[in-house]
């Protein structure tokens, strides 16, 4: 029998190139021919090495063990234009996107975040510095308003204002006699209407102390009757005053008061009367 060292060495190996193998289950040992294809197939099938498939357009990761390939949560558009990631993302480093993005769980970036096209997030929350249009960081006070492009742009409050229609979007409160209320609104303008015959109604304000240096307006408009039978308490909250007492009374058409808190108490800063 020839020995192994005689035969010559090859090169290149071919998947159907043979091997001769011993069949230990047969009774008398008998020796086969295997070919290299499925050689490999067994080895990659019976033994712990990475294996696996995957879903189309669907980015590959190794799963949890280590040795197997799988899906990840990361997928890529058909025509390789974009991703999407059906989780959330975690960047240890920059982020650079030259497309668009869409975050619908959560994005960490812990580098510079520069996005080249349209971002799409349900909550941001910025712990580090934020460029506008131009790159700039802006200075303290600044604000962050779009421009005629829609880009943002770092500028001074007075700029915002100035030149702008500013509107004062009321809270409208329908008064009646024997009524009362606690207004609890965001808006810094209240329409006072008024219902039915004459009477008081208690229309209880917010705490000074909630939001300090919080000016409010309170304007009766012409559903008031022309007397002054139709009163509104604009009443403090306990331990509170308007102008050192603890309330504060319109009951006119027309008629308004503007109070401004201290932090401790109101006080009225304007008040018109007809």
């Amino acid at each position: 029998m020839a020995q192994i060292i005689t035969y010559p060495k090859l090169s290149t190996l071919a998947n159907n190139d043979l091997l001769l193998i011993s069949d230990v289950s047969s009774a008398n040992k008998t020796t086969n021919s295997v070919e290299l294809q499925t050689l490999a197939n067994f080895i990659t099938t019976s033994t712990n090495v990475i294996t696996g498939s995957g879903t189309l357009n669907t980015i590959a990761m190794f799963t949890p063990d280590g040795q197997t390939i799988g899906d990840s949560i990361i997928t890529q558009a058909a025509l390789g234009q974009g991703v999407t990631v059906n989780g959330v993302l975690d960047v240890t480093d920059d982020f650079d996107v030259a497309g668009s993005i869409q975050c619908n769980q959560g994005l960490t970036v812990e580098g510079i975040s520069t996005f080249n096209d349209d971002a799409t997030f349900s909550t941001v929350q910025f712990q580090a510095a934020v460029k506008d249009t131009n790159s700039d960081l802006g200075t303290d006070g600044q604000l962050l308003v779009s421009n005629t492009q829609g880009y943002v742009e770092w500028k001074d409050p007075e700029e915002v204002v100035s030149g702008a229609i500013a509107k004062l979007i009321p809270t409208i409160i329908v008064a009646s006699a024997g009524g009362s209320s606690t207004y609890s609104g965001d808006n810094n303008i209240v329409e006072l209407r008024w219902t039915g015959g004459n009477g008081t109604y208690t229309l209880n304000v917010p705490s000074a102390t909630a939001i300090p240096y919080r000016v409010i307006r309170f304007v009766t408009d012409g559903t008031f009757p022309g007397g002054a039978s139709h009163k509104i308490n604009i009443t403090a909250q306990a331990g509170e005053t308007i102008d050192g007492n603890p309330n504060f009374e319109i009951s006119k058409v027309y008629e308004g008061v503007s109070m401004w808190s201290t932090g401790t108490e109101w006080i009225v800063i304007q008040a018109k009367a007809h």
